[in-house]
């Protein structure tokens, strides 16, 4: 009961789509309301030639051949405007609905990107809404082409002769039990295909993503062993779904079939006492019932196989957003950052990462965090910018909690360079401006200076405009990294976050980064997580993290007196 009130809603959200499109809705309606008219009228042009055969009709005889020309017009008019303005509601409805998609799943919280697999959001974009558009356009208009076609023609038999037509209903009860069957199978096997679907486009993504990786480690055979193994299942799945619309379609023509046989043997029964032409007429109509019956019984599978795509969908429309209840936008950000009392777990985790961490950061200085791996220093920063809810304390900046700012004021304030540089197939430029509007060449030139970019840069083939390849394959290591500091340069944010930025560089390129940073990082509030001696020995405070804990501080010259954890790492790590 609960899945056919789900199909329910399901159907009631695409009508929310469609509404704004409804002036073309009715001009489909009205295109195919005329080749459905065409049919019956073709069963009455039939008793009019009989007629005129057996001498019954005898002036205006060309009016015939006419009229038969005439509902061919009608007929391909009406298909005409029928399929093209409901190609243009299907297409109208599912740029809206895949647009929302987009839209909403941007505004998740990051959470939700942890937890599921890109190629699963991949498969909603190209399964589940190639599904949508098919019902949209290919189905629906079936539905109702051949449907309007149907209920014109039962309407001629009904006036032709009532009693007769009458047999026909006794189809309805066997053939709701097959539409019954073939809805239950139809959704249970399309959630299937869904979720395998979703898996073979996260396997290929991560594969190829990973290709450097497979190969160098050649893992080429484990790779396409796991691909097929999830194709396979998709396989399996899509045959079992052709099954169910493989006997569907010749089961629904049988029922038809019979009813047809059941309709001539009476017809043939009563020819003395009804007039030929009638006879013909009626046998004509009712011969032109199986095609669009036909047609409609084929489609029912692919119409619930659309609904379902539609409603996981719909799911991921409704998910709930990143909440922002924040309000205060002030006319600047110092960059004072307090953490009083903060702890933090994961949803799914009764486990601490962070535990009561207490510190400062005034405007302007330097704060640096080093610990092993896994002691919590990423997650830290992560709450800075909101991409995750504290579990308890307060973080403050500028003596304002953190969550009265309005959002997107926030993150326009903070500017993040990570280790894992994202840059888009698209120019150097576009790269260095991504999200911000109206900004000039000359900013964007004297970001990439300030960056020590704009040399190599320049040495381009297209120098600014040139393409960086897919995820900026075509750079070097040190040349992405400066190119996502040019970008948080032309953010011009008062608070700045260095996660491992240098950590992955050689010698050459790190000394080129590391000084664009200590460019950049002069007036800015700065929290740097780093494993190189050269990123943190300037920081004015340094916090050792173990286990989500604040196990020391001070600057480098004191922790190095103290002797502890600290100095054990520096020797450690940084003994050349």
């Amino acid at each position: 009961m609960a899945s056919d009130i789900d199909f329910t809603m399901t159907y009631r959200r695409i009508l929310v789509y469609l509404r704004p499109f409804v002036r073309f809705f009715v001009f489909a309606i009205f295109g195919f309301a005329l080749f459905a008219l065409s049919q019956p009228a073709f069963a009455i042009l039939m008793e009019a030639f009989v007629n005129a055969l057996d001498g019954k009709i005898v002036d205006g005889l060309y009016l015939i051949p006419a009229a038969c020309i005439a509902i061919a017009f009608m007929r391909g008019l009406g298909s005409y405007l029928g399929s093209y303005y409901m190609a243009k509601v299907s297409e109208n409805v599912i740029h809206a609905i895949r647009c929302d998609l987009f839209k909403n799943i941007l505004a998740l919280p990051i959470a939700y990107f942890d937890a599921s697999k890109s190629g699963r959001l991949i498969s909603l974009f190209t399964y589940n809404i190639g599904l949508m558009a098919a019902t949209t356009s290919k189905a629906v208009t079936t539905i109702i082409r051949e449907g309007l076609t149907v209920i014109a023609l039962f309407a001629y038999l009904l006036y032709q002769n009532f009693q007769l037509t009458l047999i026909f209903l006794l189809l309805g009860p066997p053939l709701a039990l097959v539409i019954s069957w073939v809805g239950k199978k139809v959704k249970r096997l399309g959630h299937g295909i869904q979720a395998t679907v979703g898996e073979l486009n996260h396997v290929a993504a991560e594969v190829f993503s990973g290709i450097r990786l497979v190969k160098s480690v050649v893992a080429e055979d484990d790779s396409s062993q796991r691909f097929f193994d999830v194709s396979e299942k998709t396989k399996k799945l899509g045959l079992k779904m052709a099954k169910v619309n493989s006997i569907y379609t010749p089961l629904m023509q049988v029922l038809v079939i019979v009813g047809m046989a059941l309709v001539m043997y009476i017809v043939l029964l009563s020819r003395d006492s009804m007039d030929s032409a009638a006879l013909i007429a009626y046998v004509t109509a009712a011969a032109l019932l199986p095609k669009p019956i036909r047609s409609l019984s084929g489609v029912h599978p692919q119409l619930l196989q659309g609904v379902v795509a539609a409603s996981e969908v719909f799911k991921h429309i409704d998910y709930e957003k990143e909440i922002d209840k924040g309000s205060y936008v002030p006319d600047s950000v110092s960059g004072a950052i307090d953490f009083a009392d903060v702890s933090f777990s994961y949803a799914e985790c009764e486990e601490k990462i962070l535990k009561d961490l207490n510190f400062s950061v005034a405007p302007g200085q330097t704060v640096a965090l080093v610990g092993r791996s896994g002691g919590g220093k990423s997650t830290l920063v992560n709450l800075i910018p909101r991409f995750y809810a504290m579990s308890s304390g307060t973080i403050k900046i500028d003596g304002h909690l953190l969550e009265e700012y309005k959002l997107d004021f926030l993150r326009k304030n903070i500017a993040i360079v990570s280790q894992n540089v994202n840059l888009f197939n698209s120019s150097v430029a576009d790269n260095i401006a991504f999200g911000l509007k109206d900004i000039s060449t000359h900013e964007i030139k004297a970001a990439a200076k300030a960056a020590n970019a704009h040399e190599f840069i320049e040495a381009m083939p297209e120098g600014y405009n040139t393409l960086v390849g897919e995820n900026g394959v075509l750079l070097s290591g040190g040349q992405r990294q400066r190119l996502a500091i040019a970008r948080a340069v032309l953010r011009n944010s008062p608070i700045l976050i260095l996660d491992e930025a240098t950590s992955a560089l050689d010698n050459e390129s790190e000394v080129k980064v590391q000084a664009a940073l200590d460019r950049v990082m002069k007036n800015r509030t700065t929290i740097v997580i780093a494993h190189r001696l050269s990123t943190i020995e300037h920081a004015d405070n340094i916090l050792v993290l173990e286990e989500g804990e604040i196990v020391e501080r001070g600057d480098h010259a004191q922790l190095l007196q103290a002797n502890g954890r600290y100095a054990k790492m520096i020797q450690r790590n940084f003994s050349e």
